[in-house]
């Protein structure tokens, strides 16, 4: 294989491909030509170019309707549009389209070298991008993999023997060191639970909500999440009720993802609510879309923090706040699960008087557009 540069050139001018060949060619590259953009099609796919030289007015395909179909395929290609300058108007659309730079005719070899050494480093560049996005990449999965397995394992076996000396299965302790075991078991719950919504993130940071989409109906995931909750809300001292939707509403989503969507939010409506308090949710299906509201009678959040409660870590700051523990992360995974799923969820909040988050999603149509 030649260590050349790659160049594609598209134009149905014989003249203007002979002559940039030549010049390209005295310059060092190698170069390929096709005469109309079916031909450069067929080529790009066979060569893989590093440039493509292309005529944006042609018969047939057209340089537009080429550099679409390129641009999509071969997402490191350099795209030099030649065009005349009665049509630099659609030189510019073809820029706004993935175009690196235009050359007008006429041009001179110094012009056709210049624009080119330009756009070999602006390959160059892309595939170095390239590159290290995917070393990122690989670097985080390798992170994620130490979190899981080398620190989160650990931590889970210190839990399990705190489990067991606090709850007296080894003996009796006195009553300090109890005290103290306690709070050490407290904070490496709280611990476990950060890495566990880190992890989460993390995953869907990654993408992993897409591969396991399948079509489910909503009803059934609320029952099990209200019931999964009940036991937290009667320790709290706070009534939970679902107010049921149908079981004909279907989204197409991750199970286990749309669980961790209402889990979070009914969480932190227990949590976060007042004594004696209440949480609902609600679901109705309409309009081709599922919306479910969890509703509580908890103390709310300030009006100059509603936008920022869905970044990554952010949690509201007050006295009555600061003893419910917490990562700040929840509603950060709230929010990203729904945009892998093309949902959206939004807040109302009133303080003192309780909070509404709104979960909408896209309803699964079957085959005759029917919800």
């Amino acid at each position: 294989m030649s260590d050349r540069h790659t160049i594609l050139i598209v134009d149905d001018e014989e003249a203007i491909r002979d002559s940039c060949r030549q010049v390209l060619t005295k310059s060092g590259y190698e170069c390929h030509t096709a005469v109309d953009g079916i031909e450069g099609l067929h080529l790009a796919h066979q060569i893989d170019p590093e440039l493509l030289l292309l005529d944006l007015m042609m018969p047939g395909i057209d340089g537009l309707e080429v550099l679409d179909q390129v641009c999509t395929t071969h997402p490191h290609l350099v795209c030099v549009v030649i065009t005349g300058y009665a049509t630099i108007e659609s030189a510019v659309d073809a820029m706004k389209r993935g175009a690196f730079d235009f050359l007008p005719k006429p041009f001179t070899p110094d012009e056709l070298r210049l624009i080119v050494n330009r756009g070999i480093e602006q390959h160059k560049l892309l595939r170095e991008t390239a590159a290290l996005r995917e070393e990122k990449e690989r670097m985080k999965q390798y992170f994620i993999t130490i979190v899981a397995h080398e620190l989160r394992s650990p931590l889970l076996l210190v839990k399990q023997y705190l489990d067991l000396i606090v709850g007296g299965k080894m003996g009796s302790i006195d009553d300090t060191a109890r005290e103290m075991l306690g709070g050490a078991h407290s904070t490496l719950t709280g611990l476990l639970e950060i890495i566990a919504d880190w992890l989460k993130l993390a995953r869907i940071n990654a993408g992993d909500i897409a591969g396991g989409m399948e079509v489910i109906e909503v009803g059934p995931v609320l029952e099990k999440v209200a019931s999964d909750m009940k036991p937290l809300a009667d320790e709290r001292g706070v009534s939970l009720r679902l107010e049921r939707i149908a079981r004909s509403c279907e989204v197409k989503a991750h199970a286990e993802s749309l669980e961790v969507v209402f889990r979070n939010l009914v969480t932190n409506a227990i949590k976060y609510n007042s004594p004696k308090g209440s949480v609902i949710i609600e679901g109705q299906c309409a309009n081709g879309n599922l919306r479910v509201d969890v509703r509580d009678t908890g103390i709310g959040i300030p009006e100059d923090e509603l936008p920022f409660i869905f970044e990554d870590f952010f949690r509201v700051k007050s006295s009555r706040t600061a003893e419910i523990p917490g990562t700040g992360l929840g509603l950060s995974i709230v929010q990203k699960i729904l945009e892998g799923h093309h949902g959206s969820v939004k807040v109302d909040s009133t303080i003192g008087e309780g909070s509404v988050f709104s979960v909408t999603l896209p309803l699964h149509l079957s085959d005759d557009g029917t919800g």
